[in-house]
């Protein structure tokens, strides 16, 4: 009879550290740390980190001539079965940084900040697509206007986020979804209503690239 009588004492004492603060929540893991060159697996798709630069619009560029650009190169592989659009590359950098402060970010699916455009290069320089074919490594640039007068960054931050093959509660059907966690709530003082939970992304890793400009 001595291995119940051990269960019951352990529950003992696990019931009263509990009540009294003796046990602790397990540290949140961190996000992994990437470089450039690095490459994710995102789930939907992997991304490789290739270069961050400032550069003009046009003459083989994406965007306007006479508007500088600050250009993200990925190296991006659809792991889905279908095509997918070159846009939910937007979804699954989340967040941008320039030396620290906060470039773009998607709060609730809305982009705040500089909107990037987002296109497929070809090997024609003159011809771009917004498509990403399954199974085939793709270069995908993000390109952000940046702000008349505003200094070439010297190193860009970049979110990442990870999407995992999830079935709808009501439809029945399976889409990629980002992989969320509940956000912290706010103490409510006395007498105010419960808000309902807030999910936000998990950021999987944070990508430091250095920065470099380009005049032409």
């Amino acid at each position: 009879m001595l291995v119940p009588v051990l269960a019951v004492l352990a529950a003992v004492a696990l019931g009263a550290g509990a009540a009294f603060g003796g046990l602790e929540e397990a540290p949140k893991e961190q996000p992994r740390r990437l470089g450039k060159g690095a490459t994710l697996d995102q789930g939907q798709m992997s991304t490789r980190f290739v270069d961050a630069v400032v550069r003009p619009g046009g003459e083989g560029a994406p965007g306007v001539p006479g508007k500088r650009y600050l250009q993200l190169h990925l190296r991006v592989t659809n792991q889905d079965s279908r095509t997918i659009s070159a846009q939910a590359m937007d979804r699954a950098l989340p967040t941008v940084r320039t030396d620290g402060k906060v470039f773009k970010t998607l709060q609730d699916s809305r982009t705040v900040g500089v909107s990037p455009h987002i296109v497929v290069k070809d090997a024609d320089p003159d011809h771009y697509y917004s498509q990403l074919p399954p199974g085939v490594p793709t270069d995908v640039i993000l390109s952000f206007e940046m702000p008349p007068g505003r200094a070439a960054p010297k190193t860009v931050q970049i979110d990442a986020v990870s999407f995992e093959w999830r079935e709808s509660f009501f439809w029945r059907t399976h889409s990629w979804s980002v992989v969320s966690e509940p956000a912290p709530q706010p103490a409510a003082g006395p007498g105010a209503n419960a808000a309902a939970t807030r999910y936000v992304p998990v950021v999987a890793a944070r990508v430091e690239l250095p920065a470099r400009e380009e005049t032409a």
